[in-house]
């Protein structure tokens, strides 16, 4: 999964095509939107329905955190990200500008 066009510095869809990366990874889908993190108001229905069926999800960033951190879905979300923020260091109980990689 990747963003539906350009946000910050998260890849998308043309840009896994064209680095070649796509022959590599296999199917790719998008959020469906342009946004840090998700709105899930507003992210594709495919989206939605491929993160409920996936047994681990990888979420690369702190926007991810910060959208997703509250859901209850079992342990399934792998967090990779920078705790940019006071509030966000707050609740992952690490240093500002901490990396963190955690499983949730």
């Amino acid at each position: 999964m990747v963003k539906a066009a350009p946000v910050q510095n998260d890849i998308t869809l043309g840009d896994v095509e064209q680095s070649g990366l796509s022959k590599e990874i296999g199917d790719m889908i998008t959020t469906g939107i342009a946004t840090p993190g998700i709105i899930f108001s507003l992210a594709s229905a495919q989206f939605k329905r491929e993160f409920e069926l996936a047994d681990l999800i990888f979420a690369k960033g702190m926007g991810y955190y910060e959208s997703l951190s509250e859901l209850s879905v079992g342990g399934r979300i792998y967090y990779c990200l920078k705790a940019k923020c006071q509030p966000v260091a707050d609740s992952l109980g690490v240093p500002i500008n901490s990396f963190v990689a955690m499983l949730n």
